[in-house]
């Protein structure tokens, strides 16, 4: 049965997302590296970069809600580090969420947070990835309502590829696993469907073997460069938000007249300067909890 809370496309007018500001703890992570980081954040201008999305979506008529963790004395603090990438720590489907397993030791308990702010919210939960598997959201992407894609080999393995394959098997969902991009750690990160049968690709770090499957669907790619906006200030990391109708990160002009050529409306700029320090975008820092 379909939840009121659920998902079975990439571009269906985007309802209700999930989003997290993090705390003084980002800033004072000595070694970016350890944390996953790019470089080191100021979390109160990143604070201010959510407050910024939050509004964005919410002027286009967009639910936000929030993950407000409540950690135990006993619960790893390393878990709040990258707990705003709320992308990665879910999947949804048409019965509701199917919740990551995190492949870094650093991102491990983040999902008992995801979990607690989705239940609270009356988000069914059908299914919780279990060891050996690691999933991450950002992995899979749905091509059709009957079919999904998953980058295999990085962030999710074969035993996580195998329970999202049964978990969706009752909605009569078929999962292909596809090789991920080279340099992203999701699928996500060079492949997003955008409606209208067009999808952008990243041909300089996506497989062949990848492009061919997305043409064998039928659907029409638009190559993005490999320049300086997409590889430093994370211009493809887009959040579709309704058929032909993206947000982006703001200072990508060369992108976003890429983007306009090719027929798509850019409805919302953000500047992410810092969640780009933390190595992801406004795609990663997105939990896509209802769509249509």
């Amino acid at each position: 049965m379909k939840s009121a809370f659920s998902a079975r496309s990439e571009t269906a007018p985007l309802r209700t997302v999930l989003l997290h500001s993090p705390g003084p703890e980002v800033s004072a992570v000595k070694d970016p590296t350890e944390a996953l980081y790019e470089r080191p954040i100021d979390h109160v201008r990143l604070a201010e970069e959510f407050a910024g999305i939050s509004r964005m979506y919410a002027g286009l008529g967009i639910e936000v809600l929030w993950i407000r963790p409540a950690p135990k004395p006993e619960d790893d603090p390393r878990s709040l580090l990258n707990l705003m990438y709320a992308r990665d720590l879910f999947f949804m489907t048409p019965r509701g969420a199917i919740l990551a397993c995190m492949a870094s030791p650093v991102r491990l308990g983040e999902t008992v947070y995801a979990r607690a702010a989705l239940e609270s919210t009356g988000v069914p939960i059908v299914h919780a990835m279990e060891s050996p598997a690691t999933f991450e959201g950002a992995d899979a992407i749905w091509i059709r309502e009957d079919l999904v894609a998953v980058g295999v080999g990085k962030r999710t393995n074969a035993e996580g590829f195998a329970q999202l394959q049964r978990a969706l098997s009752g909605d009569g969902v078929r999962c292909v696993a596809l090789p991920p991009p080279a340099r992203t750690q999701h699928l996500l990160g060079g492949v997003q469907l955008v409606g209208g049968g067009w999808v952008l690709v990243r041909p300089g770090i996506v497989e062949p073997a990848v492009a061919a499957f997305l043409r064998e669907q039928g659907l029409v790619i638009v190559e993005v460069p490999e320049d300086d906006e997409v590889r430093s200030r994370q211009a493809m990391n887009i959040v579709v938000t309704g058929p032909g109708e993206i947000v982006m990160p703001a200072g990508c002009p060369r992108t976003r007249r890429l983007y306009e050529g090719a027929g798509l409306r850019v409805v919302g700029e953000m500047g992410i300067v810092e969640l780009v320090n933390g190595g992801g975008g406004l795609a990663c820092a997105t939990g896509i909890v209802r769509r249509g």
